[in-house]
């Protein structure tokens, strides 16, 4: 087993920084106190990111934090000014100090469209001259998320610079074998959100150990993998974020 940083996300007090009850930078405090390993940070629960980016940087460094970004921008993007944010996603990324940036699929072109293609490569190449990695998530709300088109594009394009982000609970909302997909992408792993699943299939992603998911053999297969990777929470706080929290690093330590 190789041992793995632990984050939680944003996402877990989504709640609180929408209603301004909570800032970013509570949030990353929380982070320390609980005692996970980072935080992922995403922009639309961040309005003042810009403002605040060398600042939360030097808090995340003070509380021996580290620090990954999640954007909603797709790799392949349909215009101009998607690709010109997601240039832009790349350099916030950087500025955090994250080695990582969460990015969606969007949806994938076809084999023998060489622009769409090309503007993909361009992202990547501009990630590998920065030295962080694109984690590609097998993300629910959009087309390019199969476990086929992660590993297609995965196939397509052969760089460090472009890994994966093994979303368990996405593929179990897909219908697809999560052991698989860890099998498939195997060493261009390199993030994995953790989460449970409830029965019911319309339910919310949960805590680890809330839900009906078979955890401990999928974690077997994570941890089983011997490359560096980032693990991190990704549930809703359901007005208790802390407590999900501790008891998704409990089942964690327990397991």
């Amino acid at each position: 087993m190789t041992e793995r940083p632990v984050y939680i996300c944003v996402s877990q007090y989504a709640d609180e920084l929408q209603s301004g009850t909570m800032q970013v930078a509570q949030v990353i405090e929380k982070a320390s106190l609980l005692g996970a390993d980072g935080v992922e940070l995403r922009p639309e629960l961040w309005p003042n990111y810009e403002r605040d980016l060398t600042a939360t940087r030097q808090l995340a460094r003070s509380l021996k934090l580290g620090v990954t970004y999640a954007t909603r921008s797709p790799l392949f993007s349909p215009d101009a000014a998607s690709q010109q944010a997601l240039f832009h996603d790349v350099d916030t990324a950087i500025a955090l100090g994250s080695p990582l940036l969460r990015v969606f699929p969007g949806q994938t072109p076809p084999d023998d469209d060489r622009a769409g293609w090309a503007g993909a490569l361009e992202v990547v190449d501009r990630a590998a001259s920065r030295r962080i990695v694109l984690a590609l998530e097998n993300y629910v709300g959009m087309p390019g998320g199969t476990l086929a088109e992660i590993a297609h594009i995965l196939d397509r394009i052969q760089s460090p610079a472009l890994g994966t982000n093994v979303d368990i609970g996405n593929y179990v909302v897909r219908g697809q074998n999560v052991l698989q997909a860890i099998r498939t992408v195997g060493d261009r792993a390199v993030y994995a959100h953790l989460k449970d699943r409830p029965a019911d299939p319309e339910g919310a992603h949960t805590y680890l150990g809330g839900g009906t998911m078979p955890l401990h053999p999928i974690l077997d297969a994570l941890d089983a993998l011997p490359q560096e990777m980032i693990y991190c929470f990704e549930f809703a706080g359901e007005g208790q974020p802390d407590e999900r929290i501790r008891k998704s690093l409990a089942y964690l330590r327990e397991r």
